[in-house]
């Protein structure tokens, strides 16, 4: 029987120090997500504005991910960005912490699928993704809005589909070199 084991769970000062980096970059992105929303919710309306910006928030467990490729990078990347959210006022207030939690814990089910041995596009597509639905779940628990299924369900694709381009933009920021 072929046993596959989860790698080490060991962090350098050099990972701590670029899960801070990206914390404070995309928890600084994440304040000024809010009005890109509120702009894009007026002119598309609530679909439209899940479509073109709910992957910006869900942005820091794959960028973390691929730059630190280490078991709970992702869910660390977004829960730290969300506490940097939350220092600084928004919109959401202490529910951001939240969001970060339930969509770290999401996005970092990619990596855990692949035995935290992919690093690559398809995972973090699939954990900004994955952190979509959980974004809309935790949308009509903690702001309930009067929808019907058929527009729940929209919603939730549009923020999968969103979170998948937002998952690749990371990647593809963590592929950078000089």
């Amino acid at each position: 029987m072929l046993v596959q084991t989860v790698p080490e769970l060991r962090y350098s000062a050099v990972d701590y120090a670029i899960l801070g980096v990206v914390a404070a970059v995309m928890g600084v992105v994440f304040v000024v997500a809010w009005d890109f929303y509120y702009l894009v919710k007026a002119l598309l309306g609530p679909i439209g504005a899940r479509v073109f910006t709910y992957g910006i928030w869900f942005m820091a467990a794959p960028l973390a991910a691929s730059l630190v490729r280490k078991p709970l990078s992702a869910f660390s990347g977004e829960v730290l960005a969300a506490l940097v959210e939350t220092i600084i006022p928004t919109y959401g207030g202490y529910t951001n912490l939240i969001y970060g939690v339930a969509q770290g814990l999401a996005s970092e089910l990619a990596y855990l699928i692949f035995g935290y041995r992919r690093w690559g596009p398809l995972q973090a597509a699939l954990s900004g993704a994955l952190a979509g639905p959980v974004a809309v779940t935790l949308d009509q628990i903690l702001f309930p809005e009067l929808i019907t299924a058929k527009t729940f369900a929209a919603l939730v694709l549009a923020a999968t589909a969103s979170g998948a381009l937002y998952g690749l933009i990371a990647y593809g920021v963590s592929r950078v070199r000089k």
